[in-house]
């Protein structure tokens, strides 16, 4: 495997990177459901989350329950998550790949805490009416296996031009493309099981013919860290494609 180094280093990243899946959704102030296995994995942030314009980097799928290989993708959207305001909390979340197009109305939620779960209120687009809903998103974060290694890829430098993202965290991958418009009909999503005591599982793929063997060498390549992580803007290769590193280091450390 190739590494490249920019010249100019990245700023350093602050907090930790999460694991996190929603509890629930309800709409329009109606009872709580939940339909789909929701998985967000989430990189550190380039100042405190709660500092205005704070950004990081994350991936979210949703696919249709049970989570069986030939589940269906619900949603799935990459990009990065900005600050708008610390008071109240509230986010945007830049979808810069989108399974049901990049051109639908701003992603932002108001974020609060209740009962160690995370409440995301806001309006947004329900998929089975095509209309603008009041909603609210109830969210938990998992624990983070310590001193494992961890990494958020991009097919480009500058995130906004990407079509890939790549995160490995704790017991999770996941892997999303999506090609720039007018190309972008085809979703690739891939979703990974990783274990230390037997091979990994692929619990879910879909369009994944050339985007699963990129995930494998990315999880091939934090194997052979040896004690030295890649280093945020890093740039490496799998599979002869060039990807940019955007956080990458130890749980539980740097």
């Amino acid at each position: 495997m190739n590494n490249y180094v920019l010249e100019q280093p990245e700023p350093l990243l602050y907090g930790t990177p999460s694991i996190t899946i929603r509890k629930s959704i309800s709409r329009n102030g109606g009872q709580p459901f939940e339909d789909s296995d929701v998985l967000v994995l989430s990189s550190r942030s380039t100042s405190d989350t709660h500092s205005k314009d704070s950004t990081q980097l994350y991936l979210d799928l949703r696919l249709s329950k049970p989570l069986l290989p030939n589940s269906i993708i619900t949603w799935g959207f990459a990009g990065i998550r900005v600050t708008l305001s610390s008071t109240p909390l509230r986010f945007r979340w830049n979808h810069y790949i989108d399974s049901q197009g990049r051109d639908g109305p701003p992603d932002e939620g108001t974020m609060t805490s209740c009962d160690g779960e995370e409440v995301e209120t806001g309006i947004g687009v329900n998929p089975e009416t095509g209309e603008q809903e009041q909603y609210e998103e109830r969210w938990i974060d998992q624990p983070v296996t310590p001193a494992t290694p961890f990494a958020f890829l991009t097919s480009s430098r500058e995130p906004s031009e990407s079509t890939g993202f790549i995160a490995i965290l704790g017991d999770h991958a996941l892997a999303m493309r999506q090609n720039h418009p007018p190309n972008d009909t085809e979703f690739q999503a891939v979703r990974m099981r990783i274990s230390t005591s037997s091979s990994s599982e692929v619990l879910f793929k879909q369009n994944a013919d050339t985007l699963l063997p990129l995930l494998e060498s990315a999880l091939s390549g934090l194997d052979n860290w040896k004690g030295s992580p890649w280093q945020r803007g890093q740039e490496i290769t799998l599979q002869e494609d060039r990807w940019t590193v955007w956080d990458a280091g130890m749980t539980g450390g740097e």
